[in-house]
């Protein structure tokens, strides 16, 4: 059980006697009946809320008036396609945010005395680490518009406000301070010039010695909120330096070229968006994409991890005009596009057989 089903339960736990829940919803919990795909937007803007707050739950299954668990009463929630999800949440909003998804049963005494088993679905969202998330594509049915910042107060999800946002870039303005001094302070105190800088946002350590190695940012982020000292001590060379033990394995795979600087930035498309930059389907693009190898080149795809089991695929300028080029060719070719269509679609089918 993760520590974020834990905390679901926990809300879920405390009922009055005729059933209904003592937890409200608040700054970190939003209650909602049922998950739908095509409110997936109202969801994205409680995200970005969340995200520019503190964090929370968006918790399915659960009728907030009068606040009792109903349970989910279909599969949608059990079906929900992460990396599709994370592709249409980065689409209306940005940077990237960082959510984890789940699923459990809990069982409930009816008034009959019956016990049933009622599934519950949650959304966690984790508190931004650059803030603030901001619209960057209009929705008209959640009343979105580009550039919208949305912040949570107490239950509800509602554009920011003057004091938030101050809060919000004196926050900013505090950090880069201070990992400057304590950068400064490493320095002055290692009296070497063996030393090496990890940027945190694009996961590059620069070395003194004229190369440069690099991390998938989102592995670095991971270590960061998830290595703990498992032992407080110090190596015998050393005097009372706490130790961080890693453990596991570490895949050494290709030596590839790394893009320089934001992820975000060197490749800022999802599919979808690549897919309208070219004025063509997404089943036309996954094809092209499939039939050109584009995904193991780095210079045209990364594969960026946005929750425990989710990931989202992000391409770049390079792959724009390479597509654009390939297009241009094939407009000529409508029988070879035709072929490159029908191997995607076969291939396809295969996989799924295989894989049912």
């Amino acid at each position: 059980m993760t520590s974020h089903e834990e905390y679901v339960r926990k809300v879920l736990s405390s009922r009055n006697p005729n059933g209904t829940l003592k937890s409200r919803e608040s700054n970190t919990v939003e209650f909602k009946e049922s998950f739908n795909k095509a409110n997936t937007a109202k969801y994205a803007k409680t995200m970005a809320a969340y995200a520019n707050n503190r964090g929370g739950y968006i918790i399915f299954g659960v009728k907030d008036t009068p606040r009792s668990i109903i349970g989910l009463k279909n599969n949608n929630f059990d079906n929900l396609n992460q990396e599709q999800f994370s592709e249409a949440i980065n689409s209306l909003f940005a940077p990237a945010m960082d959510w984890d998804c789940g699923i459990f049963s809990i069982e409930m005494t009816s008034a009959d005395g019956e016990i049933k088993n009622h599934k519950i679905g949650w959304i966690y969202t984790a508190e931004a680490e650059y803030k603030p998330i901001i619209a960057q594509k209009a929705n008209d049915g959640e009343k979105i518009v580009s550039g919208d910042v949305y912040y949570r107060y107490r239950a509800r999800s509602e554009k920011i406000k003057f004091a938030e946002m101050s809060r919000i870039i004196e926050g900013r303005t505090a950090k880069a301070r201070e990992g400057l001094l304590k950068l400064f302070e490493v320095i002055r105190e290692s009296k070497t010039a063996n030393l090496g800088i990890v940027n945190y946002t694009n996961g590059k350590i620069t070395t003194p010695y004229g190369v440069d190695v690099a991390f998938d940012r989102k592995l670095v982020t991971q270590v960061l909120k998830k290595a703990k000292f498992i032992k407080e001590g110090s190596f015998h060379e050393t005097e009372g330096i706490p130790v961080i033990k890693v453990t596991g394995n570490i895949d050494l795979a290709e030596e590839v070229p790394v893009p320089e600087g934001n992820p975000d930035e060197t490749h800022p498309y999802i599919q979808k968006q690549l897919a309208e930059k070219l004025n063509i389907s997404t089943q036309d693009l996954y094809a092209l994409i499939w039939y050109y190898k584009m995904k193991e080149a780095k210079k045209y795809h990364l594969e960026i991890t946005v929750s425990r089991s989710g990931k989202t695929h992000k391409f770049s300028e390079f792959a724009l005009q390479f597509l654009r080029e390939k297009l241009k060719e094939l407009e000529d070719k409508p029988d070879e596009f035709d072929k490159i269509r029908k191997t995607y679609k076969d291939r396809d089918k295969k996989e799924k057989q295989a894989n049912g």
